[in-house]
């Protein structure tokens, strides 16, 4: 499986995004807590977005682009998820439903080829 690390926008450990293999376009994700989240990014918007209710598998698109991957879901509460990680292992992710929207910063600690 392949872990994305999640953070808010300044930079506060959120959830780690594990992702099944083999790497297809379909593949399914997973949120995970951070073992460093506070209480304080749990009950934010960023956590309640993340972390609605139970956890829960969603099926995720999974593209490696010229720039790095590409991975995109709408979890159980409609907010679509776009997680993007460059060559260089860090990137941003982004969750909208409507007109809102909340986003971060993204990392994969062990490689997205690894």
């Amino acid at each position: 499986m392949n872990m994305i690390v999640l953070m808010t926008a300044a930079g506060a450990p959120l959830a780690m995004l594990g992702l099944s293999t083999p790497v297809a376009p379909e593949r399914n994700c997973i949120f995970m807590i951070h073992p460093q989240i506070t209480s304080a990014v749990f009950e934010s918007k960023e956590g309640k977005i993340v972390f609605p209710d139970r956890p829960t598998e969603y099926p995720c698109r999974y593209a490696r682009t010229k720039g790095g991957t590409e991975i995109a879901f709408t979890n159980q509460n409609g907010w679509r998820f776009e997680v993007r990680i460059g060559r260089g292992d860090e990137g941003s992710w982004k969750a909208r439903l409507a007109d809102d929207a909340v986003s971060g910063r993204a990392f994969s600690p062990f490689g997205v080829g690894k």
